[in-house]
Formats: structure tokens, sequence, C-alpha cells
């Protein structure tokens, strides 16, 4: 609790005691006369939030730094150790979390579970939120608490829009706002936002609103890199009500992205819809607290070609989808040492995936339309306990318990053509029982050692669950050009699924050690190395049935593996000088490093080799200056299968200065100072200018996605 108030209390009631002794300039005592009347006061204070949780948190100030320099919501946890970037569109590439990616972390945003409904996963959670619109950003990786979501391996990534500002007590109408707008000079990427809101005492509306449009951008070397260019809007409308110790929270918005390139697909994104609504309560209690969230969001999603791969034919390719989910938790205090979290919740997603024909003839595309995934629900009921116990001002625990039933299905497949060669492949998985019903069991414990003032050591073990996706479980024809369009892992290879594929079971142990100055924190350094043993891990095989192209490129069929992986994230800070005149001089570094293979000695796909960032940070009254150096090594344990491309090591370059009036901000950076050619080892293959509809039509898989060149950004944020 913040300790001002009461000390004030403290010194008011002394000197109140001191006047009641004390004696006029006849002897009298003062006490005598009429007693001495203090004004009413109320004590207030801020009680610690009970969350031993080992986790990351990016605030709104670093958040609005990058506004300008970004455009894509998971770039924003690019400078948190551990975390690592599948490239895909402008404004959707995938988190990766000490090496799991996609379905394996569980994100979600303002309180809603959100699934991609794509087969290339154009649509992830992230892009659904433009990081305009976003107050904090919270990372956990490893150790998970049960209390945050389950049907998740790798950890949770929690965004939070602002929290709303009411009117003070017997104040005016409060009327607050914000406008910004950027230019990135590597691909004219331009674009901007308004925030506006409007509260009294006890009622608050806001709205937010965003556009960001790039063209095709370039490399070190000149080259425009096809099927790069985007555009994305986003409204939304807030509508939140504080009465005590009552708020009430309801939020609805769409999101409209008219074109979406995506260089390591075969199709771009042609046309994203989204719609969403979403309630949240929270309220205290003589018995504890209650916390509740009620959501629904609607997507109607259309790929095809777009102009750069120079297609003759279309392509298109209609996908609809639903998550709809509520989550109810109480948290009950027991005592000064103990906190109980019981709760359930509850999501469904719906994925209609359908692909219309291009001919009413019997043709390779019509005269039926084809249908990938026919109605597929994946619907998951989870209850969960929670006990976290401060048993000493050193010692503390949290363990956990949760249990969930998730149930999948989905309807009859239909073919193109009832001649073709896949027509039989159809009915054989129309003959099956589509069915799957898995029983999952997480365990989380977590202790907390706080042995000095500088120093604190965490130690985790999670047993964690993921139930099979709907398109690792449904997707079923092994015809060549269908299998080219199932893919989200940015390779270029073409995909079927296994109905009968396990859940995946992980076993992550963590271990992070703090030390900070508890004087003048003027230091600090993290070092978390990890190990996760994973049953079951779904990973993929050549398909056995199918005939390879011998090009590099192949079709692969889901499968489940036994699989390890470790590694390490190391986090430093420390003031480096400071003068009146000068200001103030500091550098943080942080660095990680991911293995993972399979225990039949495969390495697993997309593990980031060793990496780090140093930067020199510089501050002085309103003016921030930022000059920074990445290092990524050379990537060389690739994954065979998927005939993964190996990349080189290489060094950039990046510098930004801003200044922060009070209600004006203006922030210049220069990224990739030296223009350095390179390739993100998490790219992928690019084949943005191709329209191959089998893979057999591809050149060879010899390129990797090249990096972004130099680039000059620019942005002005405006407050009232």
């Amino acid at each position: 609790m913040n300790n001002k108030p009461l000390f004030m209390l403290s010194l008011l009631a002394l000197t109140a005691h001191q006047a009641a002794f004390a004696k006029d300039e006849t002897g009298k005592s003062v006490s005598d006369e009429a007693p001495i009347v203090l004004e009413e006061m109320i004590v207030t204070g801020t009680s610690p939030v009970s969350d031993m949780s080992v986790k990351d948190e990016i605030t709104s100030e670093e958040i609005t730094a990058k506004q300008a320099q970004v455009s894509d919501t998971a770039k924003l946890l690019e400078d948190t150790a551990g975390v690592s970037l599948q490239a895909g569109g402008g404004v959707s590439s995938l988190p990766i979390l000490h090496g799991l990616n996609d379905t394996r972390v569980k994100i979600d945003v303002n309180g809603m579970t959100v699934n991609s409904i794509c087969p290339n996963h154009m649509n992830p959670a992230l892009s659904y939120i433009d990081r305009t619109n976003i107050g904090k950003i919270i990372i956990l990786q490893g150790v998970t608490p049960v209390s945050m979501g389950g049907d998740s391996i790798g950890g949770t990534i929690s965004v939070q829009s602002a929290a709303p500002a009411f009117a003070e007590p017997g104040k005016d109408i409060l009327l607050s706002g914000k406008a910004s707008s950027f230019y990135r000079s590597n691909g004219d990427a331009f674009g901007g936002s308004i925030a506006a809101g409007i509260a009294n005492e006890h009622v608050r509306l806001d709205y937010t609103g965003s556009d960001t449009q790039s063209g095709n951008y370039t490399d070190g070397k000149g080259n425009t890199i096809k099927s790069t260019g985007y555009e994305n809007q986003n409204h939304a409308a807030t509508l939140s009500f504080k009465f005590d110790d009552h708020f009430l929270e309801i939020k609805g918005g769409q999101q409209h992205i008219p074109f979406q390139g995506f260089p390591t697909a075969r199709m771009d994104l042609t046309n994203n819809d989204s719609i969403f609504g979403n309630i949240h309560y929270k309220g205290t209690f003589d018995w504890g607290n209650l916390d509740s969230k009620l959501y629904l969001e609607n997507t109607s999603h259309t790929m095809d070609y777009g102009s750069d791969r120079q297609a003759i034919v279309v392509m298109p390719m209609e996908t609809r989808g639903r998550n709809f989910g509520y989550k109810i938790q109480a948290e009950l205090p027991f005592g000064e040492q103990d906190t109980f979290r019981i709760g359930n919740e509850f999501h469904s997603n719906f994925i209609n995936d359908f692909w219309p024909p291009t001919s009413n003839m019997p043709s390779m595309m019509g005269p039926n339309t084809f249908i990938n995934l026919n109605n597929a629900t994946k619907d998951r009921l989870g209850t969960f306990a929670e006990w976290e116990s401060n048993w000493s001002d050193e010692w503390k625990s949290m363990v956990g318990l949760r249990y969930d039933r998730t149930m999948t299905d989905t309807g009859n497949a239909q073919t193109y053509n009832n001649q073709l060669s896949d027509y039989n492949q159809a009915n054989t998985f129309n003959a099956l029982n589509h069915q799957r019903n898995f029983d999952t069991f997480d365990v989380t414990a977590l202790m907390q050692f706080t042995p000095t003032l500088w120093s604190q050591y965490d130690f985790g073990y999670a047993r964690k669950n993921r139930a099979p996706s709907l398109h690792e479980l449904y997707i079923w024809s092994t015809n060549p050009m269908v299998m080219t369009m199932n893919g989200w892992f940015g390779d270029g290879n073409g995909y079927v699924g296994d109905i009968n594929l396990k859940a995946e079971t992980a076993h992550n142990i963590t271990f992070t050690a703090n030390f900070n100055d508890p004087k003048a924190d003027a230091w600090s350094l993290k070092v978390t190395p990890y190990f996760s043993y994973v049953e079951n891990f779904i990973d993929a095989d050549r398909c056995s049935t199918c005939k390879q192209p011998k090009n590099g490129f192949y079709y692969l069929q889901f499968a489940n593996h036994d699989a390890r992986l470790w590694g390490v994230d190391i986090t430093g800070r420390a003031d480096l000088f400071t003068d009146k005149t000068l200001g103030q001089f500091s550098t943080h570094a942080i660095m990680s490093y991911v293995n993972g293979q399979r225990t039949d000695g495969n390495n697993l796909y997309h593990m980031m080799p060793f990496n780090i960032k140093l930067s020199l940070d510089h501050k002085l009254a309103g003016w921030k200056n930022t000059l920074e150096m990445q290092f990524v090594d050379s990537k060389n344990d690739v994954q065979a299968i998927r005939n993964e491309l190996q990349t080189s090591s290489y060094i950039l370059l990046n510098a930004k200065t801003g200044y922060q009036w009070e209600h004006v901000s203006i922030d210049v950076g220069l990224d990739n100072i030296l223009n350095k050619e390179y390739y993100y080892p998490l790219a992928g293959a690019y084949i943005g200018d191709q329209n191959a509809m089998t893979l057999n039509g591809s050149r060879l898989n010899n390129q990797n996605l090249p990096g972004t060149g130099r680039s000059v950004f620019v942005g002005m944020t405006v407050t009232f």
C-alpha cells in the first residue's frame, strides 16, 4: 500500500495530541478550551496486485515510441527476449515464444481469444487490433498460470487497450483525445489514427480509428519485393461505466483489409472484414473480486492472386469464421497470506472454408464448389483453480490445476469435379466419424525466492496441453493444387491433415534470476534458462502417397512426434553517465537462443539462432535518442523435411530521435542505416512473384525472403 497518506495521517494525529497538552501564555492548558475539530479526511492507497507470474510488460510509452516505426502489432514484441517472429503480410506476423509458434501461443485481445480462420493464417489474432489502440502488452513465456488460459503450450500474449479515464468527483466533463500520423520512405508507407473520449464521473464514451497502407518494400540491393503491399483500416467504440467498486465496459468495432500481399504464401489476401463485440465486467465484493468477459467475433475472408503474381486465371478462396466465448473468474483472499482463484471459460471456433468454381463445366476448378472445411467447429470448455500464497517476505508460491474438454467436428468434404482422382478420397473422408474429443489436464507450479533487496529467483514447472487445430485435423485432400493452397508456415510447401492426430503435451521448466539496484535503480539483469519436452508435438512428414516434385518444395502431412526445446534469454540495462547539461546516458541489451529437435533426430522448424540487440540511449528533458545494433547469427540448424533454407549472419544499425512537449511529440528515425542486404532467419521462402497452382510449377526453392532495406520514418502525435 502507498504509505504516504498513512504517514500524513499519523503526523496530523501527533500534532493534535501535542496541541491538546499545550499551554497558553497564562499557563492555562489549551485542553480546557473548546476542543479542536479536524476536517474529515479520506485515506486512500493502492493495494499490491497479487501476481507472482514471471512476465514481460510492454508499456504504453514503449508502444507509442514505436508507432511510426512499425505497422504490424506483432513487431511491438521484437524487443522482448525469447520472442521471435515469422514473417507474413505487412500487418500479420506470427509471434514465436521460446521456439513454439502460432496456435501453441494463446493470444487474447482485450479478453477475446481469436483464432485464425484462414488456411494460410493470414488473419492472426494480433492483426485484429491496430498498434495505436494498445495500452499495454503482457507476455508470459513457458510457465503460464492456469487462470490465463488453456489449449496452449508456448505461453500467453495479452493485449489490452488503455484503461478508460473518468472525470474526478465533482469535476466537469472530461474531454481527451489523441491524433497521430506517420510516414516511412521504404514502400511509401503512411497512415494515421485518431482517438477521442468524453466522460463524467461514472460514464465514458471512446472512439478510435486508424488507416495504414504501404506499397511493396525494397531490399538492401534496391530490388522491389513483390506481394508486400497492404492496407488496413480499424474502427472501435467503447462505452464504460464505473460505480464505486464496479466497472462495466462494452466494446464494439470492425476491421477492413482490402488487400494484403503475402510474399511467403501461394496466395494473397484480397479482402478481410471482421466485426466484434466484447463485454467486460469486474467488481469488488466483501468476499473478493469477480472478473467476467463475453465476446463474439465474425470474419469474412477472401484470398486470390494479387497483381504482382501476374496470374492468367483467378483462384477465389472464401472463408467464413466465428470466435465466441466467455470467461468468469473469482479471486478469493483468505487471510493476509493466501489468494484463491477459481474460474470457468468457454471458447468456440467455427470455420467454413469453401472455394467457388471458376467454370460451370467439368474442369480442374469446376463445376462444384470445393469444400476444404465444412462448418468445422472446435469448442473448448475449461475449469481451473489456482492457489497463490505469501509464506513470508522471502518465499511465495503459486500452484494451479486446469481441466479442458475440447470437442471438434466437421461436415462432409466436396471436390471441384466428381470425375477427379480425389473424388474417391472425399468419399473415404466423408465415411469417417469426424468428431474428435480431447480431455486435457494442465498443472502449473511456481516458487519465488527473494533473499535480498537486489535479487529474486523464480522456478517454475508447467504441464500444458494443446488440442490439434481444425486445419491440422481436417484438411483432407492430397490433390497437388489443393495441398499447395494449404499451409501457414511460409515455406512454400503443401499440406494435408491427419484426422487421428493426438493432443500435444508439453512439460515446461524455467528458472529466472533477477538482479537489480535497490537504491538508485541504476542497473538490472534478468537471466532465464528453460527446457521443454513436448509429447506428440504436431510436426510434418513427407506425404507417402504424394508424387513429390524435384525443385526443393514438398507435399507434407501433419504427424505427431516427441520433441525437445531448450534455450536461454538474457535482458540487462545500466545507467552509464548523467550530467545536468548533457543529460542521461544508458544502455540496454537483450539476448536469446533456442534449440529444438525431434527425438528422431530431425531439427524442428523455425528455430531462431543466437541473436543480440544492444542500444545506447540518451535522455535530456523531453528529448530521447537511441542508437541500436542488432546481431543475428547464421542459421545452420534447419529442418530438412521442409527444406528450410540456411541464412547468413548479419548486423543491422538503427537510429531514432524524438522530442516530447506537453501535448505534442515528434519521432524521426533511420532503420538499416547501412542499407544491409540480409535474410531474416524465420521469414521463409520468397514466392511473392509466383502464381504456381502446383509445386511443380515453382522455380527452385533456393531463395529466402529478403529483409527491408534502408528506411527513414517520421511520426507525430498530438494529445489533448
